[in-house]
């Protein structure tokens, strides 16, 4: 099946169409593997099935996950002692993501929610009775209870707040001294999205917002969330950081923004490209 232009060569899809060749997606313990010639600067995370023979002694699970370029796609789940095969590499999940074009992000997101959505729902929330998969989609069925779990996506919210040639960026207890990103926040039960965009940003920095505008959205792999991004409007450039979620935040101009942010292949990175774009077109 070829996916129509606008989903970039990718098809979400629990059936394969029997293409005489597949596209691998391996991984070992939430990384992945690459062949060894492409793991240094390069952006492709999938193997050809021809050059995958090797590492199917090494494989526990393999799932659908739909097409690619027109081609059968699987998500293999290595042991880890794949990791020693001749001319693979093992490679750190979200460095890989930083270079991947669109199409393939969305691959690699769906192989790995689908691994661990699978993992975390064998038995039954209801009885504890074991579940069993379908054949025809990607869903698993307690027989005694007739209940279908199919696999879970948690919405979020991510925002650059903006203020006149300025965007506020702001940095996580956990993370390096240097790192900043946009502000971001699970949607809670019962909220919108713009509810959600409101709280979280007050929440965390203590400022409101108003005039917010959509993006778009992205798959995210940590483990299953769908990544809504926005740039919203500040109503005052006063912060007040929570102390908890955020240890740090500042405002930047667009031309003079913190020395590690996001690239532009993720949805922070995103929005900080179209904060840049903007300010541009009207300060510059």
């Amino acid at each position: 099946m070829l996916a129509p232009s606008y989903l970039n060569g990718f098809y979400a899809s629990s059936i394969p169409t029997g293409s005489p060749s597949q596209w691998i997606v391996a991984v070992i313990e939430g990384d992945l593997l690459v062949p060894s010639y492409i793991s240094h600067g390069a952006t492709s995370a999938t193997i050809t099935s021809d050059q995958a023979g090797p590492l199917r002694f090494f494989r526990e699970r393999s799932l659908c996950v739909g097409q690619w370029q027109g081609i059968d796609c699987e998500v293999w789940e290595l042991i880890p002692e794949a990791a020693l095969s001749d001319g693979f590499v093992r490679v750190e999940l979200r460095s890989l993501l930083a270079q991947s074009g669109d199409a393939e992000f969305s691959l690699i997101s769906r192989a790995l929610q689908l691994l661990d959505w699978q993992a975390k729902n064998k038995f039954c929330g209801a009885c504890g009775g074991p579940n069993l998969a379908s054949e025809k989609e990607h869903a698993f069925q307690c027989q005694p209870c007739q209940i279908s779990q199919y696999p879970r996506i948690s919405p979020c919210v991510i925002v650059a707040v903006v203020k006149d040639d300025k965007c506020l960026f702001a940095r996580h207890p956990n993370w390096p001294a240097n790192r900043f990103s946009t502000l971001a926040g699970f949607i809670e039960a019962g909220e919108s999205a713009e509810q959600a965009l409101h709280r979280e940003v007050f929440e965390e920095v203590g400022i409101e917002i108003e005039n917010i505008r959509y993006v778009g959205s992205q798959a995210w792999p940590y483990p299953g969330q769908l990544m809504l991004g926005y740039i919203a409007d500040a109503k005052t450039d006063k912060i007040t950081i929570d102390g908890v979620e955020i240890a740090e935040a500042n405002w930047h101009r667009y031309d003079q923004l913190p020395e590690v942010i996001a690239p532009p292949t993720i949805m922070a990175g995103r929005l900080i490209e179209q904060f840049i774009l903007e300010s541009k077109a009207k300060y510059d």
